[in-house]
């Protein structure tokens, strides 16, 4: 067991090192994932919009045609209108007058309606792509940052998770599993000295008697209150 638990207080540093080499990076992975969600979400926008004004053009070219097909009808009409002979030839030609009239009239709004929308999708077009352009330049910026960061640590990183791997197959499987479900709730310690007759993580008193079987390092000890495997100073320093 005196073996094992020197394992234990390897991995423990092992652990705890990488961790630091982690802190190290900051918040620079998350702020990148945030820019790339951000990115999408830009370039989305910019999708839809590039389709809302392909649909307002193909609109107004119809709104267009319907506008010169009215105006020519109307045109037709009046030239008619002179030349009829009987009244209800008169008023079927000034119905249709009429019907021409609105039909340029109600036309002619909706192009005005697409225009303004076409406006206002061409200022968010722009807008987003100004936009877009600011982010993937920022993007850039941390992702540079991002690898000098890893690169000055990635060998150290290498290293002690080759050497935290051949621990780990070492160690009995209980005992691991145990250190990595209490690191995985106690800020990453599994691990944890008697300092002053207390637990170094929690700050827990250890009774005497327990104090002592630690030090032994003949057996397992755990701390009744969070749980971390107990080592002797001596071990944790060596």
């Amino acid at each position: 067991m005196l073996e094992e638990l020197g394992m234990l207080v390897r991995l423990q540093s092992i652990d705890t090192h990488l961790m630091d080499l982690e802190a190290e990076k900051g918040d620079l992975p998350e702020i990148i994932k945030a820019l790339n969600r951000e990115i999408a979400r830009f370039n989305k926008t910019i999708e839809d919009t590039d389709k809302t004004l392909k649909d307002i053009s193909v609109q107004r070219k119809q709104f267009d045609q319907e506008v010169e097909g009215s105006k020519e009808r109307l045109k037709k009409s009046q030239n008619t209108l002179f030349s009829v002979k009987t009244t209800r030839e008169y008023d079927a030609i000034s119905s249709e007058i009429e019907q021409a009239k609105h039909n340029i009239v109600d036309f002619e709004r909706k192009l005005v309606e697409l225009l303004t929308r076409e406006e206002e999708a061409g200022k968010t077009l722009e807008l987003t792509r100004e936009k877009l352009a600011q982010l993937e330049v920022e993007l850039k910026e941390k992702q540079a940052d991002m690898y000098e960061r890893m690169e000055s640590s990635q060998g150290e990183e290498l290293r002690l998770q080759h050497e935290r791997e051949k621990l780990v197959v070492r160690i009995k499987r209980p005992v691991f599993s145990h250190y990595e479900r209490i690191r995985k709730i106690r800020d990453g310690i599994g691990v944890a000295q008697v300092d002053n007759g207390a637990c170094s993580y929690c700050f827990a008193m250890i009774p005497p008697q327990r104090q002592t079987e630690v030090k032994r390092m003949d057996d397992l000890i755990l701390c009744e209150v969070c749980g971390c495997i107990l080592v002797s100073p001596d071990e944790n320093a060596a």
